[in-house]
């Protein structure tokens, strides 16, 4: 079975309404940012910011290699859905709430 076939717990909801091409998307952002990470490249990525704490873009745009914890990735989904966090390290949170991205 492909992912499309195995869309996320509340995929239906209207915060995580998408277009089918928009799903293709997002599984393909699962491939290429969910990736386990060490403490020591967690530590890199953070320590790696702090060169950018003037540039809110790429702060934050650094900063969403880092795995989201999974009480937080839950609570982003819930108030701004799967779209909005496409982009973010979700690799811990899919460990926890394998049904939920």
């Amino acid at each position: 079975m492909t992912d499309m076939e195995h869309k996320p717990n509340g995929w239906n909801l209207l915060t995580n309404q998408m277009t089918e091409e928009q799903w293709k998307d997002y599984f393909e952002c699962r491939k290429k940012y969910d990736i386990k990470l060490s403490d020591e490249e967690i530590k890199d990525i953070l320590t790696k910011t702090l060169e950018f704490i003037d540039d809110q873009d790429k702060y934050v745009e650094i900063s969403k290699k880092v795995p989201l914890l999974p009480g937080s990735a839950i609570v982003f989904k819930a108030f701004h859905g799967l779209k909005a966090m496409k982009d973010y390290n979700l690799s811990l949170a899919k460990e926890v709430y394998p049904d939920e991205f």
